[in-house]
């Protein structure tokens, strides 16, 4: 199976290459940034770059975007819809053209926007959770979903969303508070990617990609306002390890990602968790 990486140069382009050349498959990568996993220079705004460059794949895995961070670098509006709007339409119609089946596209948890917020409970976030963007990244995001929705019931091209959390560079104390609730090791993530490779939809589908949190709704309250007690109710080693580490535990915690669809539709099954970081 050849597979298309876009993004290829970026944290989560570069190790779903990896991954999925490890398991096996053809994979290329694109990307407007140099690296060891990028094949070719293409900018993805280049309609007829894209077009040529997309010929002869089963699949596409689609990653790069203008993110959240260059949102806060004061980046136009007119960058974000060129990259994640356009750009994306551009691949969508050049997956059409060239007979590719298959288009796999990151989004981004962040879409849920102010949905997230409630002072009185943590939110449960699974996909049935309105998104509420807040911003121009979380409005091209959207978009972009709604295009690939578009494509898979007009055009018949097996289209699929993964909305994954958080994985920026962080400290080992706010990285493993993070996995707890909101965060994603990179490599959970490629492997979601390429479980989906090996799934037909007979809907438009969208999944959360987190790293298991391990709460339920009976939870919501208490991390949100005394998240300690519910964190060593599942983990009682924590306490212990955290003082040995002078590590300290989020004061609330105002969200949960859940990721049981992946689990039931992909068998998804994240193994760089909040326990895998506990006991390194």
């Amino acid at each position: 199976m050849k597979i298309l990486v876009t993004g290829s140069s970026g944290q989560l382009g570069s190790v779903t290459v990896k991954h999925l050349r490890a398991s096996g498959y053809i994979v290329s990568g694109i990307d407007i940034i140099p690296s060891v996993t990028t094949d070719k220079l293409i900018d993805i705004t280049n309609a007829d770059d894209v077009e040529r460059v997309t010929g002869g794949f089963d699949a596409l895995i689609h990653t790069a975007a203008i993110h959240g961070k260059h949102y806060e670098l004061s980046c136009p509006r007119e960058t974000f819809i060129e990259t994640n709007i356009k750009g994306t339409l551009h691949l969508l119609n050049a997956c059409v053209k060239n007979g590719i089946n298959k288009f796999l596209y990151t989004s981004t948890t962040s879409i849920y926007g102010s949905a997230l917020i409630d002072d009185h409970k943590a939110v449960w976030v699974d996909e049935l959770l309105t998104e509420k963007p807040r911003d121009i990244y979380d409005i091209t995001k959207q978009t972009a979903e709604q295009l690939c929705k578009d494509f898979f019931y007009k055009e018949g091209l097996q289209t699929s969303v993964y909305r994954v959390a958080r994985f920026l560079p962080e400290d080992e104390n706010l990285k493993i508070n993070h996995r707890l609730y909101r965060g994603l090791d990179e490599r959970d993530g490629a492997e979601a990617l390429r479980l989906a490779l090996g799934v037909s939809f007979s809907d438009f589908e969208i999944f959360n990609i987190s790293g298991n949190p391990p709460f339920n709704k009976h939870d919501l309250t208490l991390l949100k306002h005394a998240p300690v007690d519910v964190i060593l109710k599942y983990f009682p080693e924590a306490r212990d390890i955290y003082q040995q580490k002078k590590w300290t535990f989020p004061q609330s915690i105002d969200r949960v990602y859940v990721c049981d669809k992946a689990r039931q539709y992909l068998g998804y099954t994240p193994q760089y968790t909040f326990e895998y970081l506990l006991h390194q």
